[in-house]
């Protein structure tokens, strides 16, 4: 089912499209790319094998399509630009043994650490949203597994006031090094180094 929410395919279907890119709302995708055949080859290595769609399992085991499908589109396109950033780098140190000297290379290398995060979360979206509705797949639904232990809002308070004594410890010394950074090392004299 979770291959079935990632297309949005609501047909079982022998030869199945695959999807890049577009936005999956009102029960179908929006925009992107198709191409035929891709979704069989890629789950069974053969593009006329069949994959099961959501029409395969009752309306109350499917997943939410639309935040799986869209999670999926988000994180395949940033890992693919990743991808793409680090075989322009790796190009340009093998063809000119040197960094790019693009700024926008830099730019673009800036916005791929937060990036990074985002295709991160969008991927624990996808892998926890589209098993939804088990936990452990026809034996545990998510409603089962909810825990009736008490002291779990006392857990995440004492996780919050750490994470904010960390933070604040890192923003105290990052600005005491601003003011004051480390001395630089002086260049060696050529006769003392003899």
């Amino acid at each position: 089912m979770k291959l079935a929410a990632f297309e949005g395919l609501d047909q079982t279907e022998e030869g199945a499209d695959f999807n890049i890119g577009g936005i999956y709302y009102d029960g179908e995708n929006h925009g992107g790319i198709t191409i035929p055949d891709m979704l069989s080859l890629l789950a069974d290595h053969d593009p006329s094998a069949t994959v099961q769609g959501l029409d395969s399992v009752p309306e109350s085991d499917r997943p939410p399509v639309a935040v799986v499908r869209n999670a999926f589109s988000v994180m395949v396109f940033i890992g693919s630009g990743l991808a793409l950033l680090a075989a322009i780098y790796l190009l340009t140190w093998f063809r000119k043994a040197r960094l790019p000297r693009s700024k926008w290379f830099y730019r673009v290398v800036v916005i791929a650490g937060p990036a990074a995060v985002v295709a991160l979360i969008a991927g624990w979206i996808t892998t926890e949203v589209g098993r939804q509705p088990w936990i452990v797949y026809e034996t545990m639904r998510t409603t089962e597994a909810v825990t009736g232990a008490e002291g779990i809002p006392i857990g995440y308070a004492t996780l919050a006031i750490v994470y904010l004594g960390l933070g604040s410890v890192v923003f105290w010394l990052l600005r005491r090094l601003a003011r004051q950074p480390l001395e630089r090392e002086l260049p060696v004299d050529a006769e003392v180094a003899r």
